[in-house]
């Protein structure tokens, strides 16, 4: 069962040992070198995201997944998983449980996701979450020290009734 909670200060340990994984590290903004001290500090809150949660499978921190901002109803997000949680479709497990959250308290309309177009596990967990191919950007996404050419991936999603 996978699940989503507050990041808390005493999981900077995990994320500090997660994140200097070379997959990590080759499509995501993480800081290279990865050291204790970024971690310390995005516990802390030292980060500009809007929401950030950790992924749980059961007792177990396996990723994290965030907000990074919200614009005109637009919440776009970012995610990563721990080598030791991978293959066990958790980002699109949460991706759902961000929608549920969102559509409840944030005022957003849409998700996105802007992600590498070599990045093929991210975008089939996105795509398993129901976002879909909503344009291309030139040079939108780190493939290790480069740039590459981003797919941006969009979930519409309208509020209940009030």
């Amino acid at each position: 069962m996978i699940s989503l909670r507050n990041v808390e200060p005493t999981d900077a340990g995990w994320i500090f040992e997660a994140c200097q994984d070379p997959t990590i590290q080759r499509w995501t903004r993480v800081p290279r070198p990865y050291l204790r001290t970024h971690a310390e500090e995005f516990v802390r809150g030292g980060t500009p995201e809007v929401h950030k949660w950790v992924i749980c499978a059961g007792d177990e921190a396996i990723g994290l997944i965030g907000v990074h901002s919200i614009t005109e109803g637009v919440a776009e997000i970012g995610y990563w998983v721990a080598p030791w949680g991978r293959g066990k479709r958790a980002v699109t497990q949460a991706i759902g449980l961000v929608v549920e959250e969102l559509k409840s308290s944030s005022g957003a309309s849409s998700l996105t996701a802007v992600i590498a177009e070599g990045n093929v596990a991210s975008r089939k967990s996105a795509e398993r979450a129901g976002l879909t191919e909503f344009e291309h950007r030139a040079d939108g996404c780190p493939d290790g020290d480069e740039f590459t050419n981003a797919i941006v991936y969009r979930l519409d999603f309208s509020h209940p009734s009030s």
